[in-house]
């Protein structure tokens, strides 16, 4: 049997400047882009990888969906086909950590089998001394949220990009190979 070729959507959201489209271009282009433009709607990106002991060719379609309210009515249609999904919230606004639960909530309203990851984004600007999350409750939303790990990243100096990407490719590649699924 040859090479076969796995095509991933993939939709990363979170609150308005929590840094998707930063994170998303550091894992693209390995550099952080700043003074980004707000994402209106929508932008996706397509990166071809390899995962370890894996020979098949994996495409990502990465969709980066706007965080504001208002593109709330769009976003639902960006979901489907998707089968995964990067939350990202900012480890120095509060505020995105407990709106998790409502990212959620408007995914879980799409048909879907999705694998998830939890992202706390903007390592590189919190003081490990004074937390304004705790683990219980990162630990507690990773659980709601069926995350199958957390990460905390810097899309500034690049902590954990990849490998939060290449947890998430593993799993999707993993679930669908186990069940004979390629595109």
């Amino acid at each position: 049997m040859g090479l076969l070729h796995y095509f991933y959507k993939i939709c990363i959201v979170g609150n308005f400047g929590v840094g998707k489209t930063t994170l998303v271009r550091q894992y693209l282009e390995k550099r952080f882009v700043c003074n980004v433009a707000s994402t209106i709607g929508s932008n996706f990106y397509l990166k071809q990888i390899k995962i370890p002991n894996v020979e098949n060719i994996i495409t990502l379609q990465i969709w980066d969906l706007a965080g504001q309210d208002h593109f709330k009515w769009v976003r639902k249609e960006f979901y489907k086909g998707a089968k995964g999904i990067v939350y990202v919230f900012d480890l120095t606004r509060k505020d995105t950590f407990e709106d998790m639960i409502k990212w959620k909530n408007e995914i879980d309203n799409v048909d879907g089998d999705f694998s998830t990851v939890l992202v706390g984004n903007k390592l590189d600007l919190i003081n490990p001394n004074n937390r304004m999350i705790s683990e219980v409750e990162i630990t507690n939303v990773q659980h709601f949220l069926g995350a199958s790990a957390y990460f905390e990243a810097s899309a500034k100096i690049g902590t954990s990009v990849m490998d939060f990407f290449l947890k998430l490719v593993s799993e999707i590649y993993s679930s669908f190979n186990s069940k004979n699924e390629s595109v």
